[in-house]
């Protein structure tokens, strides 16, 4: 489990990234810091998914 008493530790450009949901992997706190880019990470798969599934049906070329 990841908890902010790890993240005082951690490197300033440190990056969580997880697929998500997140269950008791990563302590809720945590989603505030800077190293949280799970939810970014999220959006930018959706959006990935959407480019895919637009490409599949001949909606873009």
């Amino acid at each position: 489990r990841i908890s902010l008493k790890d993240l005082e530790k951690a490197k300033e450009k440190l990056v969580i990234m997880h697929p998500l949901p997140r269950v008791d992997e990563i302590d809720y706190r945590v989603d505030e810091t800077p190293h949280a880019k799970y939810f970014q990470q999220v959006r930018y798969g959706v959006l990935v998914r959407m480019a895919l599934i637009s490409l599949i049906l001949g909606a873009i070329e």
